[in-house]
């Protein structure tokens, strides 16, 4: 019987991430191809960042995989539209065994780029990390610096809203924000049973076996690294669910 075979992704490729990104930005914006950026392009460049960070012969990288656990398990109908879909899924290929790498990423000057889609993220991410314990789940925002410090400032204050008599810690900090430890917390559901997000970010987590929307549980942050370049102030940070 063949032997599986160990293998392990780099443990700092959410700092490289965070360095790489807002680096390739100031390069291709010098070199005037600023117009190509948009959500595509920052995923090309992480592709190219992941792929070369791990050996292809020990992982499968999956672009926009429709990871199973973000599915709808109730219905026996055939879901319409798109499948729900991580941004990029690295699980070991076969004869290997380790822990899979769970990424989503939001480009900050993309219309798509909002504070209930971010939350969006960080939930489908959480409900994988509750189903499968052994992925490493990060999430990364990159844009310019006063884009992505607006839409973190914009979620604690929309945390903060739900708050009855105390304060919620803010979510998603930054270093450059004051933060000395780089943790954090989002509280998905307030003491009143109320989710960060509502209805609209309600419907786009999947539907459990008994009906309802899966809904996770207390979501804990560790800043893998943050970085800030160019003129144009390009940062990128990166946060793995702990």
């Amino acid at each position: 019987m063949t032997q599986s075979i160990e293998v392990s992704i780099k443990k700092d490729v959410g700092r490289l991430i965070a360095q790489a990104l807002p680096a390739k930005l100031t390069f291709d914006q010098a070199c005037m191809r600023y117009g190509m950026f948009n959500e595509l392009y920052i995923h090309g460049v992480m592709n190219e960042i992941v792929v070369s960070n791990l050996s292809i012969q020990d992982f499968w990288v999956r672009p926009s995989y429709a990871h199973p656990d973000l599915q709808d398990r109730y219905s026996a109908k055939k879901k319409r539209g798109r499948s729900r879909e991580l941004d990029f899924f690295v699980t070991p290929s076969a004869g290997r065994h380790g822990r899979s790498l769970a990424i989503e990423v939001k480009w900050t000057s993309s219309g798509h780029c909002t504070w209930k889609n971010i939350v969006t993220d960080l939930y489908r991410l959480k409900l994988v990390a509750m189903a499968e314990p052994g992925t490493d789940c990060q999430f990364v925002l990159c844009g310019p610096r006063t884009e992505v410090v607006s839409l973190l400032e914009q979620i604690a204050i929309e945390s903060q809203k739900r708050a009855i008599g105390r304060t919620y810690a803010t979510p998603l900090v930054l270093n450059s924000t004051g933060s000395k430890s780089g943790q954090s917390y989002l509280a998905p559901v307030d003491e009143n049973g109320r989710l960060l997000g509502a209805d609209s970010v309600r419907e786009k987590l999947p539907i459990g076996p008994n009906g309802r929307r899966r809904i996770p549980t207390g979501i804990n942050f560790q800043l893998l690294g943050e970085a800030t370049v160019g003129a144009k102030e390009w940062t990128a940070a990166v946060w793995r669910l702990i």
